[in-house]
């Protein structure tokens, strides 16, 4: 490739290079000393990866996970016949109420596969209707009445990586899809990932031909080493695309989130390391013309999720990456001709071949709508957020609370990974998951794992008070054990894993 070609077609990409983000030129070539904090976390749990799809605008989450059995759905939508059609539903093994809207077809085989996790009724407390406020607390983390412009999960690297930006990493933590980075990735001190516009052309490296002896040319040497020596991340992503420059299998047409997604399935196969991936998908303020808008909408989004995780399968790449969706709000329950307007709880999706497939949580509750037709909250966002950080990545909560959620939040089961946990003493790698089925009604299934042998673990379970109700020996080799729930009443509980001088604990919910 020609110099001129090279630069003009990497201009083309929308590449930001790390020094356009406040990267300091001469500190790409920092190593990181042996002994850095840098280096001992960046050797644990490093082979995770999340895919964050943000649903722009407010998903409607009632014609998403449609409660197609629930009479009061269809009078509260009578109104421009805002609904799906029960026989157009698409209906969902093991669950007899909820479907899923008919132009998800691509994600009913994923959930048929056990590969889709659906969390009801996501929110946070004091709802913000406002389309910006309500996206700065969902990509802070925070509390509604608190203002920060910094991101959760830049937060998070921020308190897992100290050593940064004087040691910086081969390659970027996290890549946003865009031209501008979003408040997720840009931290109290640093910004902590890259935006790249478009995935689908990863240029070459600049050549090596002579330099004129010109004026011109020194200019030229000049922008050579900025582009190969300053851009570190950069370059890592163009070597990585141009060692896998073609996808396992063929994503759909016209289609931005496929490309998109495709991009991101060539850059990990070709190896690179990065943990964290977003992409934004506009249109879902569904004020009017809603049943088309969304509909297009779901069949471009299952579409390109179905291609993305047969792609990751085919390059044996499944296991370690996960998808998830946010939304800045739901909408309301009832239409309001064509359309709905602004509300707040609505279905999330975590999806890939690591998670728990099927429901957490109940059906939303349509005769006890908040407001002026708001779905009341089960689930707070960031009870997400940590169940991600917590077992995908299997961050401790020292090392997240309060650097990147405000307190701790009750873990999920959405995931089958059982982590050990980054920050705790790694000499003794117990670890202890979220029971499942959540809630529990006559029995659940706790998982956990790493009891040494030569050792014994023992599980409690106790009230939340403290009080102990029964225990269980545990023996090396074990993975779970079947708890029987039915002498418990309704509510909160706790359960702890002991071995040794190490101890975990985790929620214990059981609903009759």
């Amino acid at each position: 490739m020609k110099r001129r070609t090279f630069v003009q077609q990497l201009a083309a990409t929308g590449m930001l290079l790390p020094m356009s983000l406040g990267f300091p030129r001469l500190r790409a070539f920092a190593q990181a000393p042996p002994g850095s904090e840098f280096m001992k976390l960046a050797a644990i749990n490093n082979d995770t990866i999340t895919v964050i799809i943000r649903l722009a605008g407010g998903n409607d989450g009632l014609n998403t996970i449609v409660p197609y059995t629930n009479s009061e759905y269809y009078k509260l939508r009578t109104d421009g016949s805002l609904f799906i059609k029960d026989t157009d539903v698409l209906k969902l093994p093991g669950n007899a109420t909820m479907g899923l809207h008919p132009s998800l077809v691509g994600l009913k085989t994923l959930y048929e596969e056990q590969k889709v996790s659906i969390i009801q009724n996501v929110g946070y407390p004091n709802q913000n209707f406002s389309h910006f406020r309500s996206t700065d607390i969902w990509l802070s983390g925070t509390d509604a009445d608190v203002f920060d412009t910094s991101g959760w999960y830049a937060k998070f690297l921020e308190e897992l990586y100290p050593d940064y930006p004087d040691v910086l990493p081969t390659d970027p933590f996290a890549i946003e899809l865009g031209t501008f980075l979003s408040s997720t990735l840009i931290g109290k001190k640093n910004n902590m990932g890259i935006a790249i516009s478009n995935l689908n052309y990863v240029p070459d490296q600049p050549d090596e031909e002579p330099i004129p002896t010109t004026h011109v040319g020194i200019e030229e040497a000049y922008v050579r080493e900025v582009i190969k020596q300053t851009n570190i991340f950069t370059t890592r992503i163009i070597e990585a695309g141009s060692k896998q420059t073609k996808n396992m299998v063929t994503y759909p047409t016209n289609n931005v989130l496929a490309s998109g997604l495709a991009g991101i399935a060539r850059i990990i196969a070709g190896g690179l390391k990065t943990q964290m991936y977003i992409v934004n998908l506009g249109g879902y303020d569904t004020h009017s013309n809603q049943l088309t808008q969304h509909a297009n909408l779901h069949k471009q989004f299952a579409d390109a999720v179905l291609a993305f995780q047969r792609d990751l399968e085919a390059f044996g790449l499944d296991k370690r990456i996960c998808m998830m969706t946010i939304s800045e709000f739901g909408r309301r329950a009832i239409s309001n001709g064509s359309g709905t307007d602004h509300g707040s709880a609505a279905p999330l999706f975590v999806i890939g071949s690591g998670v728990n497939g099927g429901f957490i949580g109940s059906d939303p509750n349509l005769t006890a709508l908040q407001g002026p037709g708001n779905i009341p909250m089960e689930h707070d966002f960031r009870q997400v957020y940590a169940s991600l950080l917590g077992q995908w990545y299997g961050a401790s909560e020292q090392l997240y609370v309060p650097a990147a959620l405000p307190r701790p939040f009750q873990q999920l089961p959405i995931f089958k990974k059982l982590s050990t946990s980054v920050g705790d003493d790694t000499s003794q790698r117990i670890s202890l998951g979220m029971h499942y089925p959540s809630p529990a009604n006559e029995s659940t299934i706790i998982p956990f794992g790493g009891i040494l042998s030569g050792t014994e673990g023992i599980l409690g379970i106790y009230t939340p008070e403290g009080r102990l109700i029964t225990e269980y020996r545990i023996l090396p080799g074990t993975e779970s054990i079947e708890v029987d729930t039915r002498h418990l009443p309704s509510g909160l509980f706790v359960y702890s894993l002991r071995s040794g001088n190490f101890e975990l604990k985790q929620t214990l919910i059981v609903q009759h």
